[in-house]
């Protein structure tokens, strides 16, 4: 692959990822949902890693802590998260999902998984199943 077509199809994917998250975030606003694609990935990572702390999520996603506090501050509000002193330091805030946090995670969730089926019809097993990895190895890269 010459550099002209590396950096055109480099392009593409940067379009391609662009078009992924305005639908998503169209969606979101045209069906009300309750989690925006910020809420969602917060509570999906907290309700992964119960007792992480902020600059855990942070650090996960590359964003300064105080925007991740923010963001943390309306979930809190909004009664989906609890925060505590980690028993182990005393310091920080330890997170952990509330049941309302998980139905509403497990709802917002569920909309994505039919709207993702949608998409993917017509797709065979193992063109999902080779999307999935190429993703996953896109994530897992090292940007730097």
């Amino acid at each position: 692959m010459t550099q002209d077509a590396r950096t055109a199809s480099i392009a593409r994917v940067q379009r391609e990822l662009t078009t992924i998250g305005r639908r998503g975030t169209a969606r979101v606003r045209r069906e009300n949902e309750a989690l925006s694609i910020v809420d969602r990935s917060l509570l999906a990572y907290i309700r992964e890693h119960p007792g992480c702390r902020a600059i855990e999520i942070a650090a996960h996603y590359e964003l300064n802590r105080s925007t991740v506090s923010r963001q943390l501050s309306a979930l809190t509000e909004s009664g989906c998260v609890v925060n505590a002193p980690d028993e182990h330091t005393g310091r920080g805030q330890a997170l952990s999902i509330t049941a309302r946090g998980v139905d509403v995670l497990d709802a917002a969730d569920e909309a994505l998984r039919v709207t993702m089926t949608g998409r993917l019809r017509g797709w065979s097993e193992a063109e999902i199943a080779a999307f999935a990895a190429m993703l996953e190895r896109y994530n897992d890269a090292d940007g730097d």
